[in-house]
């Protein structure tokens, strides 16, 4: 009874936050058994199941949401996690096909697109689900009736965003060397696009972005797995430093495992650094050391700007 007072009150007020449900973790330690289809048997008697209505918001947010931005094919019904990869999905969908268009509109809640020629029959829409933030397609016209001029004579060169999100499958292995010079190539012999050096490099460069994240989104989860790391291995010793104005300067690392196992190996500790090849080129140190049946021990690691008196304090 409870749950259909709560879907007549959900018809009148959509809000997800107004009214909260209630679980209850007793256990009644009821044995149950199906009689039929519409009724369940228990210890206290048999009662009638509900019949779920079915909402057609819930049948839409049953579809399989996309999140990549290059998808193999473009059809009516497909949902989408958000605009930006709706828009980036049918940039990509444009040098895939050589074509152009234009928008007609573009809101928080609708995305509708053209073809550039006049009179062409080529078209596509979609709207958001329910003011969600996800988009379905609801129109799609793959047909041209204009020109090949305006398809592909007239071809713009794609955003640094298209051609990164196109070029992601070649960075997936890191040890893969895909330089700009690359980019330039295949996307002139397979897309007929060319692009300038600095377009390329650019397009790399989102393409790592989109694939690993921004260099300086890891400095700001730093503190937290410091702090993650000396609650999971207690007496660990973990050192921030930070500049004035909140910036990353050093950061030291003993594992407490490490800290105990000093007194097992030799009195002899070897220091080595290594320049690291990251965005921001920062030197890297580790302290080891050789228990008596000659293994490698590492001790500590630290990450600091240079080797200087103030870093090694």
């Amino acid at each position: 009874m409870g749950v259909r007072v709560y879907m007549d009150m959900k018809k009148e007020n959509k809000n997800l936050g107004s009214y909260p449900l209630y679980i209850t973790i007793r256990d009644f330690n009821m044995k149950l058994g199906i009689t039929n289809e519409n009724t369940v048997a228990g210890s206290s008697g048999t009662l009638k199941l509900l019949d779920m209505p079915t909402s057609p918001a819930i049948e839409e947010y049953e579809s399989i949401i996309i999140t990549d931005s290059t998808p193999s094919f473009i059809e009516v019904g497909q949902v989408y996690q958000d605009k930006q990869t709706i828009a980036t999905a049918m940039k990509h969908y444009s040098v895939m096909h050589k074509i152009q268009f234009r928008v007609k509109r573009s809101s928080a809640r609708s995305y509708w697109i053209l073809c550039v020629g006049e009179n062409c029959t080529w078209h596509f829409k979609a709207t958001s689900i329910n003011d969600s933030a996800m988009f379905k397609v609801r129109n799609f016209n793959s047909q041209h009736t204009c020109s090949l001029m305006h398809n592909t004579f007239i071809q713009r060169k794609p955003t640094v965003m298209v051609v990164g999100s196109m070029v992601i499958p070649k960075y997936s292995d890191p040890k893969t060397i895909y330089t700009p010079k690359d980019i330039q190539t295949d996307m002139l012999s397979e897309h007929g696009v060319n692009l300038t050096y600095m377009q390329a490099w650019r397009a790399k460069e989102k393409a790592l972005q989109l694939l690993r994240g921004h260099p300086a989104d890891s400095y700001i989860k730093l503190p937290s797995y410091l702090y993650i790391s000396e609650k999971t291995y207690p007496g660990s010793v973990v050192k921030l430093k930070k500049t004035d104005d909140a910036y990353f300067l050093y950061v030291f690392v003993a594992i407490c495992r490490s800290i105990s196992g000093w007194k097992y190996c030799r009195p002899v500790v070897v220091v080595d650094g290594t320049f690291l090849k990251s965005a921001y080129r920062e030197i890297m140190l580790t302290t080891s050391t050789m228990d008596a049946t000659g293994t490698i021990l590492p001790l500590a690691y630290a990450v600091i700007d240079s080797k200087n008196d103030a870093s090694w304090k």
